[in-house]
């Protein structure tokens, strides 16, 4: 055979097995969104149900609490009994709460620039003439609006591309969304009826498709 027509033939296999991989779409699901070692190290797994509830109220409980006042004083007191009762059971709440803090804002650096779909409920953004063009992705309904919102690596702020829209049905309409995607921490303002309110992003993807959630 001669040796140009051997190069081309294996030029073009090259470029074909390129385009392919390039064309494949990998499915992943939100936990997915969070470094393995991490969910494997989960620090609530060796805590029984009732450590696990107390546990679970003073994190959520200093999470969201005002400063020390004549309103919250109550709560503190609560919160002071609590903790040394959790120490006495040889559970450090500041140490979980650092733990948590790293299960919750560590992204997965190896997803950059792959081509993915994930399902989701998708909470609009940007919406013109009656169809969305970017909306924050979010895994259960209500996040960010009547619940608070998930931790910033399971959100992710969609863009889609410049001549793509998609018309939603409702808010947390459920969907698929392919595209690529980036290990990009950034906030995005939410406005809402009574305001706006900044949320933490661990993702962003950049959309060419999608569509209502189907199984």
């Amino acid at each position: 055979m001669n040796i140009y027509k051997q190069i081309f033939i294996i030029i073009t296999c090259a470029l074909f097995s390129l385009t392919a991989l390039a064309g494949q779409v990998r499915h992943i699901s939100w936990d997915d969104l969070v470094p393995a070692h991490l969910l494997a190290e989960d620090p609530l797994a060796s805590l029984n149900p009732e450590q696990l509830d107390l546990v679970v109220w003073v994190i959520n409980t200093l999470d969201s609490l005002p400063p020390r006042g004549p309103d919250t004083e109550k709560l503190y007191r609560e919160v002071d009994e609590a903790v040394p009762q959790l120490k006495n059971a040889g559970i450090n709440i500041t140490e979980l709460m650092a733990k948590r803090k790293t299960l919750q804002t560590s992204i997965v650096e190896a997803l950059n620039g792959q081509q993915v779909r994930i399902p989701g409920y998708l909470l609009p953004l940007e919406v013109s003439a009656a169809k969305v063009t970017e909306f924050l992705l979010v895994p259960y309904v209500g996040a960010c609006i009547h619940v608070p919102p998930p931790p910033p690596n399971q959100v992710i702020y969609v863009k889609m591309d410049q001549d793509k829209s998609y018309k939603s049905k409702s808010l947390y309409e459920p969907v698929w969304v392919t595209g690529i995607i980036a290990a990009k921490s950034m906030v995005k303002d939410l406005y809402m009826v009574d305001g706006s309110a900044g949320v933490d992003i661990g993702y962003s993807m950049q959309s060419n498709h999608v569509e209502p959630y189907k199984e």
